[in-house]
C-alpha cells in the first residue's frame, strides 16, 4: 500500500528537538532522522516497509495515511457523525431567567418569570420520549440564577431520575450558579438530585470580584460568600469548577486570586478562564474592555503555568488539543436550551430571544418555517464550506470555532485559541513529559 504524509501534521522545535503533532489523532512525538527519511521517501512516492517499526508507529499515530485517502472528507464524516449522533440527549434548562446578581458583562435580557407547571410537564414528557430512544440523558441547570428556582429543579430532577431508572438509561446533571444561595441544605438537595458538578464564577480577589459580581439589591461582599459556598459543596462531594471571566480590568489579578483560593484549600478545584465578549446587545457596553482572541490565547497559557506553580489541580494541564467532532450543543441534533416559557434554542447566547427559538417544548410538533430556518442555520453550519478552514492544519481541533460567533459575523469562522497558542501548549506538554 502506498502512503503519504498526513496534511494535519504540525511541526515545531524546542531546544533543537524536533516535534510533530497530528490534529486528527492528537498524537504527539519527538522525531529523529529515521522519521524524516521516511517522510522524504513518501513525498518522493517511494515504497516504504510497513513492517518497519518506525513506519508502523507513524501509520498507527496518523502521521502517515493511505495515499488515496481524502483526509478532509474523513474529517467531515466525523463531524457529521458527531453532530447527528443519536445516542444521547443533552438539555440545558433555565427554570428562571431571574437573577440576584447584576454583572456588567451579562449577555442576557432578564425576565423574572418562573417555569410554570405546564412547561415542566412538557419537559418531563419530552425526556421520557427521548429516554425510550437514547442511552444517555444529560441535564445542565442554568439561568438567570437557577437556585432561585430550586423547588422546580427538585421536582423535575425527581421525574428525570425516575424515568431514566425505568428505561435503564444513564443520567447526569450539572449546574451553573453564582453560588450566593448555597447552604448546607441546598448542597444536600443538589446531591440528592444527582448534580455532581457546579460552575461558580469568581472574577478576581475581593476588591475586583465585588465590583463585578455584585448583588442587585445591596452592596455586599459576595466574594467570601462564594468561597464559603465552594467549601460547602466540596464537603458534599460536589465537584466545584471555578470560572474566572477575564477582560482588561481583571487580567492582572489572577495570581492574587489563586493565592486566596489556596489559603482556603480550594486548590483542588479546577479553575477555568472565561473570555468576556460582547456577545449580545445586552453586553455591548463592555466591548471596549474585551481582550482580543490572540491576546487571550497567550494569556491563558501563562495562567496555566501559574496554576501549576501554585499547586492547583492540573489534571488537565496543559489543556491538550483533541480532535473535535462537532463544536458544541448549537450544532448538535440532540441538544437544546430551554427557557422558562418553554422556548427551545440551539445556543446559550440566544436564550430569552424568542426570535432565535427553534420551537417550544409545549407544542413541539408545531414548528414554524422561521423556527426551522434558525435550526438549520445552526445544525448545518460547517467549517467545510470555507476555504480558509479546509486549508488549515488545525481544523480537526478547532472545527471552525463558535457557530454563534460565525453567524454573528456574516458567517465568517472565528478561529479558536489553538491558532495562537498551539505551539506553546505543545511545548509545555513536552516539558511536562
Amino acid at each position: 500500500m502506498a502512503y503519504k504524509e498526513s496534511f494535519y501534521n504540525v511541526y515545531l522545535n524546542y531546544n533543537d528537538v524536533q516535534l510533530v503533532f497530528n490534529g486528527v489523532t492528537s498524537a504527539f512525538a519527538e522525531i529523529e532522522d529515521d522519521y524524516l527519511e521516511i517522510i522524504k521517501s513518501v513525498n518522493n512516492h517511494e515504497e516504504i516497509d510497513e513492517k518497519d517499526e518506525v513506519v508502523a508507529q507513524m501509520i498507527e499515530n496518523g502521521f502517515l495515511v493511505n495515499s488515496m485517502l481524502n483526509e478532509t472528507k474523513l474529517l467531515k464524516l466525523g463531524n457529521y457523525s458527531s453532530k447527528f449522533n443519536s445516542d444521547s440527549i443533552g438539555l440545558t434548562i433555565a427554570p428562571t431567567l431571574a437573577c440576584n446578581f447584576a454583572c456588567p458583562y451579562c449577555y442576557e435580557n432578564e425576565k423574572k418569570e418562573f417555569m410554570d407547571k405546564n412547561t415542566q410537564k412538557s419537559i418531563v414528557d419530552f425526556v421520557e420520549k427521548m429516554a425510550k430512544l437514547k442511552k444517555n440523558v444529560s441535564i445542565t441547570w442554568y439561568g438567570g440564577e437557577p437556585i432561585l428556582a430550586k423547588d422546580i429543579i427538585k421536582k423535575l430532577s425527581e421525574e428525570f431520575i425516575k424515568i431514566c431508572k425505568s428505561y435503564d438509561v444513564s443520567y447526569g446533571a450539572y449546574i451553573v450558579s453564582n453560588g450566593y444561595l448555597i447552604t448546607q441544605e441546598v448542597a444536600k438537595e443538589l446531591k440528592e438530585e444527582k448534580i455532581r458538578g457546579i460552575q461558580l464564577t469568581i472574577d478576581g480577589p475581593p476588591s475586583i470580584h465585588n465590583q463585578r459580581r455584585k448583588l442587585k439589591t445591596k452592596e455586599e461582599d459576595t466574594f467570601y460568600k462564594i468561597i464559603e459556598s465552594a467549601k460547602i459543596l466540596k464537603s458534599n462531594d460536589i465537584k466545584v469548577h471555578i470560572r474566572v471571566n477575564i477582560d482588561k480590568s481583571n487580567k492582572d489579578y489572577f495570581k492574587e486570586l489563586l493565592d486566596i483560593l489556596k489559603e482556603n484549600n480550594l486548590n483542588d478545584c479546577s479553575v477555568n478562564l472565561g473570555h468576556v465578549k460582547a456577545y449580545t446587545n445586552a453586553c455591548l457596553s463592555i466591548a471596549d474592555s474585551c481582550i482580543k482572541n490572540e491576546e487571550f490565547a497567550l494569556y491563558s497559557i501563562e495562567c496555566q503555568k501559574i496554576m501549576k506553580e501554585k499547586g492547583f489541580d492540573t489534571t488537565d494541564y496543559p489543556y491538550y488539543p483533541y480532535v473535535k467532532g462537532n463544536y458544541c450543543c448549537a450544532d448538535s441534533l440532540s441538544a437544546y436550551v430551554i427557557d422558562p416559557q418553554g422556548y427551545m434554542y440551539k445556543c446559550w447566547n440566544d436564550i430569552g430571544n424568542i426570535e432565535k427559538s427553534v420551537g417550544n417544548i409545549t407544542s413541539i410538533d408545531k414548528v414554524t418555517s422561521k423556527n426551522e430556518i434558525v435550526n438549520l442555520e445552526y445544525l448545518m453550519w460547517s467549517p467545510f464550506e470555507f476555504e480558509e478552514c479546509i486549508k488549515c492544519k488545525i481544523l480537526p481541533i478547532c472545527m471552525g470555532g463558535c457557530p454563534y460567533s460565525a453567524m454573528k459575523s456574516n458567517n465568517k469562522p472565528e478561529c479558536e485559541n489553538w491558532k495562537y497558542n498551539l505551539e506553546q501548549t505543545l511545548i509545555e506538554v513536552y516539558k511536562s513529559s
